[in-house]
């Protein structure tokens, strides 16, 4: 049988020698009989202190030192637990994706999303290592109350979120996950599903013929501004501003009428500087050059001569290239111009293009060639039903006298 009181009492003793051995003074009794030694003192460096019996000093040296090891154990919890805060999680994923060689445009989106969602909440600060899934989903569910976040939002909440904890996990700071745990099917019902209306994604028939109008009073008007005729051949194409940015005449194949779109104008938010990247998908693309394209770039390179601007890039004037924030903002004044209620940018001409071509019966997959991204995002963001009443009612008789029980 062991006698867990012995045990115990030699702990104790044990403990007692390793901290009087730990006592950086010696212990003496004094001529008046009393029993001294000094203990470490912040202010004074050392103390003087004095008992009655041996015993009673070297007790308080143990209570000293016991009390420091007390105050030491709990700064180090301190410390350990503002080490593993989820805001320097964050901060140490984020590096790793900057060493992963992510853009600065990625990582100023990072700190803009932070201070979105996580500055100012208690969850920053909170020690990743007592989190549990439920505190992850009651924050995310107050935080997409909120800001009446729509789903994509949500996702890249979570996205964050998951990231940060999968990182930690890996590097060893927490010993479980609790993401793997998260139903993120409990975010679905909290997200806002307000859609917009479709006129605020697309243009009109109108709308495309004033604006085409519009642009054509400027070549007119103003032959060397050069956004006007990007905006228009955007119209024709579905390209984005960057593309059309990055555009250059060694991409144009007049004799076997196609384009090459291969490059994209990228603005760096971080150095506030321009520069030619791959396009969004990364892969480059050819566009068929119809009888109008062909008649626009001949009218531009004609202009371009005529005034001296004529440069590498398509879109460009005697100052330089023209960049793609420009050809935004001209196809904006645009629509000021022409008495639109709500301003339209490149990208409702681009989904206008795609939903024409759809609605004239092409397939997703020619369509998402043509403009360059997936089937996917071509049916979920870029197609709408842009046919007019007239149409509509041509498809419904004809189905119908096509039921027409013949007698």
């Amino acid at each position: 049988m062991i006698d867990l009181s012995y045990v115990q009492e030699q702990v104790e003793m044990n403990r007692r020698k390793l901290l009087l051995n730990k006592h950086p003074y010696s212990i003496w009794k004094g001529n008046d009989g009393k029993w001294y030694t000094y203990l470490p003192n912040v202010e004074k460096g050392r103390i003087l202190k004095k008992r009655t019996s041996e015993k009673a000093i070297e007790d308080l040296v143990v209570e000293f030192y016991s009390m420091q090891s007390v105050s030491e154990s709990k700064i180090h919890k301190k410390n350990e637990i503002a080490e593993n805060r989820f805001d320097l999680n964050f901060e140490a994923w984020k590096n790793k994706q900057i060493a992963y060689g992510v853009s600065n445009n990625t990582v100023s989106r990072y700190e803009y999303d932070y201070k979105r969602f996580f500055s100012g909440t208690e969850f920053e600060k909170m020690n990743i290592q007592d989190m549990t899934e439920e505190d992850i989903t009651i924050f995310i569910i107050s935080k997409i109350k909120e800001l009446n976040l729509k789903e994509k939002a949500g996702k890249t909440l979570w996205g964050y979120i998951s990231g940060v904890f999968r990182s930690a996990r890996i590097n060893k700071r927490i010993p479980d996950d609790p993401c793997q745990y998260v139903d993120t099917r409990a975010f679905f019902k909290f997200y806002n599903k307000d859609s917009r209306p479709i006129d605020s994604r697309v243009l009109s028939n109108d709308e495309i013929d004033m604006i085409m109008r519009r642009v054509r009073e400027d070549h007119e008007e103003k032959p060397w501004y050069m956004p006007s005729y990007a905006v228009e051949l955007s119209a024709y194409t579905g390209m984005r501003a960057g593309e059309l940015a990055g555009l250059e005449w060694k991409n144009v194949f007049m004799d076997e009428r196609y384009i090459t779109i291969s490059k994209s104008e990228k603005y760096d938010r971080l150095t506030k500087e321009y520069y030619m990247s791959s396009t969004k998908t990364g892969k480059s693309r050819r566009f068929p050059i119809s009888g109008e394209i062909m008649d626009l770039l001949h009218r531009i390179k004609e202009v371009q001569n005529e005034y001296g601007s004529y440069k590498d890039f398509i879109f460009s004037t005697a100052d330089g290239q023209v960049h793609g924030k420009t050809i935004s903002d001209c196809m904006r004044n645009k629509c000021i111009q022409i008495g639109m209620e709500q301003t339209k940018g490149i990208h409702a001409i681009r989904r206008t293009v795609n939903s024409r071509m759809r609605c004239a019966g092409v397939s997703s997959t020619v369509a998402a060639s043509l403009l360059g991204h997936t089937e996917e995002v071509n049916n979920s963001n870029y197609t709408y039903d842009i046919t007019g009443m007239e149409y509509k009612m041509e498809v419904v008789e004809k189905i119908n006298k096509e039921m027409t029980i013949k007698k």
